[in-house]
């Protein structure tokens, strides 16, 4: 609706109305909705009558959207159905969902990255369609290359390719990958503010369900105890849960020889610097420390305190110098009681020379490291330590008093709790010559509940050191570089933040090491990322690339609801938002929820509406494709 001027020739003034456009007859025409008066009989009310109006037609009209019509449709139940020339089936169901997962798309400047390269490429086909194609499909629909080529009808976009320019299009965009990941970084800094001080950074693999060996594909430990070839995947993520960067590895490569080219692809590839690695034990080598040290960063591991040597283990569990907390994180003293206890720990100082190869495979020793180790307790911990090992210890008494030697060859599940033992039956002393009596090993059992709910973090991560006088105690002044957010202490070998830096800042900084693991899990079971349905090494590459964009995708959708609802209830929203077409031009809703509400409202995408002409659709999909400006978050 819009506003009209009406002059009227015998008395000169000009008549105001309302008027609207409507197609008739294939024709575009116009009709008189209301009349609303002279322009000189509201100049006294309003500054400018014709600006004024033109508003309120503006406000009017978006308020009749909302308000719309009854739509009459005609069916005739006897119509032909047109089946689908690809899938020969009528379907009539198509997806708005993916107009949030375009929306983010456009934000990353994903379309526009492959539009810059797809023009210098002699191709038939549309790669950017392709591309949004495997995207939306990982997310909506996770299934094969091919089955995802099916789907492509259920997207209100130009899809006109053919299934092998899907296969075709994997090759190329594994060409453009590590400049994709970098474009990513970028767009996240520049919307998201992403800052680089803290890298959590863990492994996991996939499965492939074929017998023989290639490059990459290798027989390893398997994550779900698969006997299959393997790739290994390393992958780094911000203090906010979103993924940086990754790369796959063969199959049967270590998880803690990763970490290295993995720390030097974010320095050299995404320009990082002054960064802090936190990552758990597997990580934790002289190789690994020494890289990071070298490079002037900080760290944060964890250390199975099951590994530790004697004086360690005693050293936790020795009860003096704990600081306690309650529950509700209230410290208490030392004087109360174990079982009020929730959560403690102590500090361990000391001082590391290392020996380590460079590149060229020359021995290089790394001197003075300023590392301290804090070991802490939680109950938690310790519940569920006890909680994983019943089963073993079940299964281990059933198996003891037997004549079984199968105990020797492992110390895997209830095996750790077994002792064999051989005598000479003439003699009683050991032998290695007759039968052996398997029992179970209650001192091995008693050592390892000692340590229940017991870590150990190493770090060279430091805040403000105290200024001693000069009979060494703390004048309640601090030395730091306050120009500067973090800065490295050459002499020591400590990464320095330029604020107050507890032992539970390090344990809290850790803590958020299990966001990485529950986006390996989104990968696994809500993206199945596996199986993979491509065998080429290049495209097993650009699978896992669109593996990575959804996942930040998701994280991204994950972050603009609030953290309100689970990546479950919004994939499963964005999965059923559909719409039925009902005739050449009207679609009818088939879902709508509180997820989908708060979608609209974040993204401005028009979610919610009962029925939709193609127009409206349109609408919605341009609307996803306009990139808000960049902003500042608040985290």
């Amino acid at each position: 609706m819009f506003v009209q001027v009406i002059p009227e020739k015998k008395t000169g003034r000009r008549l105001i109305v309302f008027v609207e456009g409507y197609r008739e007859g294939g024709k575009v025409r116009q009709r008189t909705v209301r009349r609303i008066g002279y322009v000189d009989e509201f100049e006294h009310l309003y500054a400018d009558p014709l600006v004024h109006f033109k508003a309120a037609a503006k406000k009017e009209t978006a308020e009749m959207k909302e308000k719309a019509k009854p739509v009459m449709i005609e069916l005739s139940p006897e119509a032909r159905l047109p089946f689908h020339e690809d899938t020969g089936a009528y379907d009539c169901v198509s997806s708005i969902g993916y107009a949030a997962i375009s929306k983010i798309l456009y934000e990353l400047g994903i379309p526009k990255f492959v539009d810059s390269r797809r023009k210098n490429l002699n191709i038939s086909y549309n790669l950017t369609a392709v591309t949004k194609l495997l995207v939306y499909e990982r997310i909506l629909h996770p299934d094969s290359k091919r089955a995802a080529w099916f789907n492509k009808g259920r997207y209100f976009e130009k899809m006109d390719f053919d299934l092998n320019a899907v296969y075709r299009s994997l090759s190329i965009l594994n060409k453009y990958r590590d400049d994709l990941l970098v474009h990513l970084h970028l767009a996240m800094v520049d919307r998201f503010q992403r800052k680089a001080t803290l890298l959590f950074y863990d492994t996991t693999n996939y499965y492939f369900e074929i017998e023989d060996e290639d490059t990459l594909r290798m027989k390893g430990v398997s994550k779900e105890h698969r006997p299959l070839p393997l790739v290994q995947m390393g992958l780094f993520m911000d203090s906010n849960g979103f993924p940086v960067t990754y790369d796959l590895f063969p199959g049967n490569t270590n998880d803690g020889k990763t970490f290295t080219p993995m720390s030097q692809k974010v320095r050299d590839k995404l320009g990082m610097v002054h960064i802090i690695f936190i990552a758990d034990s597997a990580m934790m080598s002289g190789s690994n420390v020494a890289d990071i040290i070298l490079n002037h960063n900080g760290y944060i591991f964890s250390k199975s305190i099951r590994n530790a040597d004697k004086d360690m283990k005693n050293f936790a569990r020795t009860p003096e110098g704990y600081v306690r907390f309650d529950d509700k994180g209230n410290k208490i003293g030392e004087k109360d009681t174990l079982t009020e206890v929730s959560f403690m720990y102590k500090t361990s100082n000391g001082v590391t020379d290392l020996n380590v190869k460079d590149v060229n495979g020359k021995k290089k020793k790394v001197d003075g490291i300023g590392q301290y180790e804090i070991v802490f307790w939680s109950r938690k911990y310790e519940q569920r330590a006890k909680l994983d090992r019943a089963k073993s210890v079940e299964r281990a008494l059933a198996a003891s008093h037997t004549k079984s030697k199968d105990v020797l060859d492992n110390n895997h599940g209830k095996n750790k709790y077994l002792k064999t033992l051989i005598k000479d039956p003439e003699t009683g002393k050991a032998t290695d010559k007759y039968d052996a009596q398997v029992q179970f090993d209650f001192a091995k059992l008693e050592e390892d509940e000692s340590l229940d709910g017991y870590y150990i973090l190493e770090t060279n991560v430091v805040g403000w050191k105290p200024i001693l006088d000069v009979k060494g105690k703390e004048t309640g002044k601090f030395e730091g570089d306050f120009g500067k957010e973090n800065r490295w202490l050459a002499k020591e070998g400590q990464f320095q933040l330029n604020r107050m830096v507890e032992p539970t800042d390090i344990i809290e900084m850790y803590r958020g090491l299990w966001k990485i693991e529950e986006s390996f899990r989104i990968t696994k079971s809500e993206l199945h990322a596996r199986p993979v349905y491509v065998s080429r090494e290049d495209r097993i590459q650009a699978h896992f690339l669109t593996c990575f964009i959804s996942l930040l995708i998701v994280r991204i959708l994950e972050h603009k609801l609030g953290g309100e609802h689970s990546n479950e209830q919004m994939l499963e929203s964005l999965r059923r938002a559909n719409v039925a077409k009902l005739d050449g031009r009207h679609f009818m809703t088939l879902y709508y929820d509180s997820v989908l509400q708060k979608l609209k409202e974040k993204l401005g995408i028009g979610f919610g509406r009962n029925v939709y002409t193609k127009e409206d659709i349109r609408k919605m999909l341009g609307d996803s494709k306009k990139a808000d400006p960049p902003k500042k978050e608040n985290h």
